[in-house]
């Protein structure tokens, strides 16, 4: 098969000579023929070539133009090859990155679970209260279970988790790429 330059360098000749066909006025060669006394049968045989030549160029370029595609396709191969090669990578990596993400939100989620239990201090406010009331002395409060610095840390994950959410989620493609959805009239 022939690369894709070699067949965009034909269907540029082919278009060169039918612009050059296509100049000809046989029309006012035969004319002025007439008017001079010239070869009429000359001339009509070089129209009626051509039209032949037209015609076969054109069929030419149609065949060239259908199998461009497939030229196209065949000579970038070794690069959606190694782009094959790399999604290939890229997927076990994020299957890994994945299992690693899914165990630390586990992992989160168990450690919140367990602090949110430890930090519920209602109980003892209750107890407090009540001690207070009965020895009739003004004790001191249980103090807040809150924690800064996890507040801080969970408000940053918070603001992490609608882009990681929406990496994760499987959609059309078009954000990340997806051929199908790439316009390839704008590709460089």
């Amino acid at each position: 098969m022939r690369t894709p330059e070699e067949i965009e360098q034909r269907l540029a000749e082919i278009e060169a000579e039918r612009e050059e066909i296509a100049g000809q006025d046989f029309n006012a060669e035969m004319r002025q023929a007439t008017i001079n006394g010239g070869d009429l049968e000359a001339i009509e045989a070089r129209q009626a070539d051509a039209e032949r030549r037209e015609k076969r160029l054109t069929i030419e370029a149609e065949a060239l133009a259908d199998i461009l595609p497939d030229a196209r396709r065949e000579a970038a191969q070794p690069q959606i090859d190694a782009i094959r090669q790399q999604e290939h990578e890229r997927q076990e990596k994020t299957r890994k990155a994945a299992e690693k993400a899914r165990k630390a939100a586990a992992a989160l989620t168990a450690a919140m679970e367990e602090f949110t239990g430890t930090c519920n201090a209602e109980d003892l406010r209750v107890q407090m209260g009540q001690l207070a009331r009965e020895i009739d002395a003004n004790l001191e409060p249980v103090r807040d279970m809150s924690h800064r610095d996890l507040a801080s840390a969970l408000e940053g994950v918070r603001a992490q988790l609608g882009p990681w959410i929406a990496v994760a989620t499987p959609r059309g493609g078009m954000r990340h790429g997806d051929p199908a959805t790439t316009d390839l009239g704008t590709a460089p």
